[in-house]
């Protein structure tokens, strides 16, 4: 009896033992890259939002000192002495979450963080008093960049996240003062004509 007939039979058991095997190891591999890299993604994000989250508290403080002096109409008003303990607090903490940052993100999201960086110290550099209190011109041109900074950052961090969908730009808001000015101005134009209610004229 030949013995070719096992052997071919043997071949192709072990050939097929070893296929699924190196199959089954690639899949398993793909799986535990999958999940390192979902892992990470959980942890840029929450590293990146604690980041934003300590820039937008120094920001608040800041803009509220601004607001004692006269710089800010929209924040409410925090008295410098009293202010300037809390900015060094959160703009420590800024930094903490900074460094975290800088040793997760890519080069082109940390260089966006260092320039946010920059436009957040100038806001604190007015709150500090170390820049003129009378120019409120040039408080307002250090928001926009502020924000400016912020939408960079985010548009940097929503890509390497990989979030989808349109992003949404912030930018400085008119104070209510400011729009009610406008509102004054409208009122008080020669032309203005006020709109009357049809329902209260048919009241008796």
């Amino acid at each position: 009896m030949s013995i070719l007939g096992p052997l071919i039979a043997f071949a192709g058991v072990l050939i097929g033992a070893v296929l699924s095997y190196l199959f089954s190891r690639q899949g398993e591999r793909r799986r535990e890259r999958w999940a390192l890299d979902r892992e990470w993604r959980e942890r840029r994000l929450q590293t990146y939002s604690a980041y934003l989250a300590d820039v937008k508290q120094m920001k608040s403080v800041a803009a509220r000192i601004a607001a004692d002096v006269g710089l800010d109409d929209h924040a409410p008003p925090l008295a410098r002495d009293a202010g300037l303990d809390l900015l060094a607090e959160v703009n420590m903490a800024r930094g903490n979450t900074f460094e975290t940052l800088a040793l997760m993100g890519d080069r082109e999201l940390v260089e966006a963080a260092r320039a946010l960086n920059r436009a957040l110290w100038r806001l604190e550099w007015f709150a500090r008093g170390l820049l003129d209190d009378t120019d409120v011109d040039g408080w307002h041109v250090a928001k926009d960049d502020y924000y400016q900074a912020v939408n960079d950052f985010h548009e940097l961090a929503r890509r390497e996240l990989g979030v989808t969908g349109v992003f949404a730009p912030r930018a400085a808001e008119g104070s209510p003062r400011e729009q009610y000015e406008k509102e004054r101005q409208a009122r008080t134009r020669p032309d203005h004509h006020p709109t009357v209610d049809s329902a209260a004229t048919d009241q008796p």
